[in-house]
């Protein structure tokens, strides 16, 4: 059976099941080749995205295992997120933070948090976030940030840049009372109004801190909360005078916020979110090139992962339509059946699965 792999999912050992062609056409990799890799590392420098695997084992026991998070990647999240707190608290509180730190928590992120986009993908969803809100939803946005600035292909400088922009940019919040921050039901006008005061904070505790902060950075944190048809703030910015930064980790934190467990709203599944990307690119409030971009990326990252499904099934995504950014997957239950979520409308996927849940 062939199955489309992203790029980034390929695994030593697999065998391809169709000729790779570069842009003119000719072959790479031909049908049969066992990947080794080099081979998979020369494709990720290249505009190829997917590549057909031949699997001629059937679906049995938990495979794709792969794309599961793992006790390895859970002990490299964990440390992380002790050092983005410290990173975090530092800043806010004496203006200040330990540089060495901080680029040693952008390489750790570049270099294993965001090495595979299935896993990163599946632990924004899945990871269990104990403690203060704040320090993880920063480190899944630089995560993203990490993601989305090798999927661009953006200079190595400048995808560091972008992640240490994610690990700051609800750094102002830090100025909010906490129980205002978590507060169940709507806010007042007031309220809201102070809220909505975190970026300029933040931005005011980067200008005021004792290191030398990149401007990409600065205009990340202030921002990540503009809107391209000039409805965000704090500045009410419309597109052309908003940084890249700032329209990227508008995305990436919409995304995080919406895949975690809050107190005023349960997580939800990537299908679910991408109809909120969608309805805020179609309205002229999100920048549609970057959207379309995130979003098809992700995509390619969820084929292999597991999920459950609303009539309590479980099986792994083998297939994505790209025809549209909201298409809904082909799903490969445990029973071995197949099931095309965009003909099953009465079926969706409720959520992605840990091991532990694939497992039982």
């Amino acid at each position: 059976m062939l199955k489309p792999y992203a790029v980034e999912n390929l695994l030593e050992g697999m065998q391809v099941g169709r000729d790779v062609l570069d842009a003119d056409g000719g072959i790479l990799l031909s049908a049969g080749t066992v990947l080794t890799q080099d081979m998979i590392g020369s494709l990720l420098e290249r505009p190829i995205f997917s590549v057909y695997i031949d699997e001629a084992e059937p679906l049995v026991d938990i495979p794709g295992r792969e794309h599961l998070l793992d006790e390895v990647y859970v002990a490299a999240y964990e440390g992380a997120h002790v050092r983005v707190k410290k990173l975090i608290e530092s800043l806010a509180g004496d203006k200040h933070w330990d540089e060495a730190m901080l680029q040693g928590v952008v390489s750790d992120i570049l270099r294993d948090l965001a090495a595979d986009g299935a896993k990163a993908v599946s632990q924004i969803h899945n990871m269990e976030r104990t403690g203060d809100y704040i320090y993880h939803h920063s480190l899944h946005v630089a995560i993203l940030a990490a993601l989305l600035g090798r999927w661009l292909g953006w200079p190595r400088e400048d995808r560091r840049e972008l992640v240490a922009a994610g690990l700051f940019h609800d750094v102002g919040k830090l100025r909010i009372d906490a129980a205002l921050l978590g507060k169940k039901g709507k806010l007042t006008e007031e309220e809201f109004a102070t809220v909505r005061r975190h970026p300029a904070y933040g931005f005011e505790m980067m200008r005021q801190s004792a290191a030398e902060v990149h401007e990409g950075i600065k205009k990340g944190i202030m921002q990540h909360h503009e809107r391209c048809d000039g409805s965000g703030y704090p500045e009410g910015l419309r597109r052309g005078e908003i940084s890249p930064y700032g329209r990227l980790i508008a995305i990436l934190d919409i995304y995080d916020a919406m895949a975690a467990d809050r107190v005023y709203a349960r997580r939800r599944s990537p299908f679910d979110i991408f109809k909120v990307l969608t309805e805020d690119m179609t309205a002229g409030r999100l920048d549609p090139e970057y959207t379309v971009y995130f979003m098809r990326q992700v995509c390619r990252s969820l084929i292999g992962n597991w999920v459950l499904l609303s009539n309590g099934d479980r099986g792994r995504i083998v297939y994505i339509a790209e025809s549209r950014v909201t298409a809904l997957p082909m799903v490969q239950t445990v029973h071995d059946e197949f099931i095309d979520l965009e003909q099953r409308k009465d079926i969706r996927v409720e959520a992605l699965l840990t091991a532990q849940e694939a497992e039982s």
